[in-house]
């Protein structure tokens, strides 16, 4: 809903400085629940707990359509949140029971479906223009439930890895090698998302771009996640992964700070290296993770996002208040190094530096 959420706060009568606060009733949602989820997926099995959440997600997204009020945009976006917590780590985690011996390829592959399912949704900007952001909304969330039948239908007679219970995450939780690769990637994850939710309000409101031209400005973030994904298989290559963390750890925030150039060359150059190690440092957290307890990879990926999600949202806030205080370039610069910081814990991590497994074997 990135390219909408101007018009729905002129709408609603809420200022543009609630504009980084609608993503964060999203991702609170997601935090608080992503632990929880392992009840629905102890029970039922993580397929049928990720097709579910799905569907609540899409849920959220055609409700939103009723009022634009603060209130029920808040309300629906937590909705939409907690359909997003009983997918993120089901679905990870049935992707790493495919090929477990390989969790950069498959950490990657499953970035990049969620960088391919972000460029439509920027690019979704072209029908609220056309048709108004109720149409827009309401039809995005009639196709994600479309998207969840598929995929029941595909996977419902298939039994796969991946279930976990709340005493698991729980256990992951107090493995502190988990919790400093969560934290020392806070700003990576909080400066994606800050550039994804808000970039098209930039846009629009400082640039004077069009809703449509908004999203599709935004769209090189995710077309170069997608190449930043697959390259993740170099973390199963190399053995200076330490190194690896760290570069591409700076990499994924840095590039934010020339947003505020007010140039479209600049911001699509920034886009394009921000996206790609961005992605690229997600998905090689996901694989560093997994290989310190590959028994319990959903609960360690459930227990990443909480805290990366619920820690590391202060970003969105962080870049929509500075640039109503000061400016939108000073609100990108604080985006770009402020969370560089977290990357510090990385110096004196113990991690494993030796190679996992060949690209081709």
């Amino acid at each position: 809903m990135s390219p909408a959420l101007p018009t729905i706060a002129h709408e609603g009568g809420f200022p543009y400085w609630m504009l980084g606060l609608v993503p964060v009733a999203f991702y609170a949602a997601t935090g608080i629940f992503q632990v929880p989820s392992g009840v629905v997926s102890k029970r039922f099995g993580p397929t049928r707990t990720y097709v579910l959440g799905l569907v609540v997600l899409s849920l959220g997204n055609m409700l939103i359509v009723i009022s634009p009020s603060t209130f029920w945009v808040f309300l629906t976006r937590a909705i939409s949140g907690i359909g997003a917590a009983l997918f993120f780590a089901s679905a990870g985690g049935v992707i790493l029971g495919l090929q477990p011996s390989r969790p950069g390829l498959m950490m990657g592959l499953y970035n990049v479906a969620f960088a391919i399912g972000g460029g439509f949704g920027l690019a979704w900007g072209i029908i609220q223009e056309d048709f108004g952001w109720r149409i827009s909304m309401f039809s995005g969330g009639m196709l994600g439930v479309l998207v969840a039948g598929v995929n029941f239908a595909a996977i419902r007679k298939i039994e796969l890895v991946g279930r976990f219970s709340i005493s698991d995450a729980m256990a992951q939780l107090k493995n502190p090698r988990i919790v400093e690769g969560a934290i020392a990637f806070l700003g990576t994850w909080g400066t994606y998302f800050a550039a994804g939710q808000l970039l098209p309000a930039y846009l629009q409101l400082e640039l004077k771009t069009s809703i449509s031209a908004s999203g599709i400005e935004s769209t090189p973030l995710l077309l170069a996640s997608i190449v930043g994904g697959l390259a993740t298989v170099v973390y199963d290559r190399v053995s200076r992964k330490k190194l690896l963390l760290f570069t591409v750890g700076i990499l994924s925030i840095f590039p934010a700070t020339f947003f505020g150039f007010q140039s479209s060359q600049i911001v699509i150059s920034s886009l394009l290296v921000l996206g790609f190690f961005n992605e690229m440092s997600i998905s090689v957290l996901y694989a560093y993770v997994h290989n310190i307890d590959p028994m319990n990879a959903t609960a360690s990926l459930a227990v990443v996002n909480t805290i990366q999600i619920l820690l590391g949202m202060w970003v969105l806030p962080l870049l929509s208040i500075v640039a109503s205080l000061y400016s939108w370039p000073m609100g990108w610069v604080a985006v770009g190094t402020i969370p560089l910081i977290p990357l510090v814990l990385l110096i004196n991590a113990k991690i494993s530096e030796q190679k996992t497994k060949p690209l081709i074997s």
